[in-house]
């Protein structure tokens, strides 16, 4: 089962690179007919999200100063692109994350996703360590590629995959 959650983990890098590969650093913040998660937000909140799953599995954080205020759930991400990262780095840091989690999940003892989810308050939704992380590398993921997707609509950009 794991070589098939790594694969939907890489999977989803892959289709992140597509959906943004045809657009400038302008456009990853555009914000058209009202929507607010632009690519640049959503692909380093990815970016957060994987780093923050390396903390629970016992590594440090490796994200660069203030990623985690610039691309945190909860606020309202600005249109303006000297407030992110350009779409290279924003790229290059969330391979990084997948990697070093992609590392970590192969190497890490098994009993450890069988363990208690270790946040009792999200436990309810998250029993385990291991049901945190197929949520993470793979819904949490498509959900917000899906949100570039329907960006890119609203954008007038057509599918960035053909489909």
């Amino acid at each position: 089962m794991l070589r098939h959650l790594l694969f939907a983990y890489q999977f989803n890098l892959d289709r992140s690179r597509v959906m943004v590969r045809d657009l400038s650093d302008e456009q990853m913040v555009r914000q058209p007919h009202g929507v607010v998660n632009h690519p640049a937000w959503i692909l380093g909140h990815l970016a957060l999200s994987s780093d923050g799953f390396a903390r629970r599995l016992g590594l440090a954080s490796t994200l660069p100063a203030g990623w985690s205020e610039t691309f945190g759930a909860g606020g309202v991400p600005s249109g303006a692109a000297a407030d992110f990262p350009g779409r290279d780095r924003i790229l290059d840091e969330l391979a990084a994350q997948h990697a070093r989690v992609a590392d970590a999940v192969e190497s890490v003892d098994p009993a450890v996703f069988a363990a208690p989810f270790p946040d009792e308050r999200r436990r309810r939704t998250f029993p385990t360590l291991g049901d945190y992380a197929a949520f993470v590398m793979t819904s949490h993921e498509g959900s917000h590629i899906g949100q570039i997707a329907a960006w890119r609509r609203a954008m007038g950009l057509g599918s960035a995959t053909g489909i």
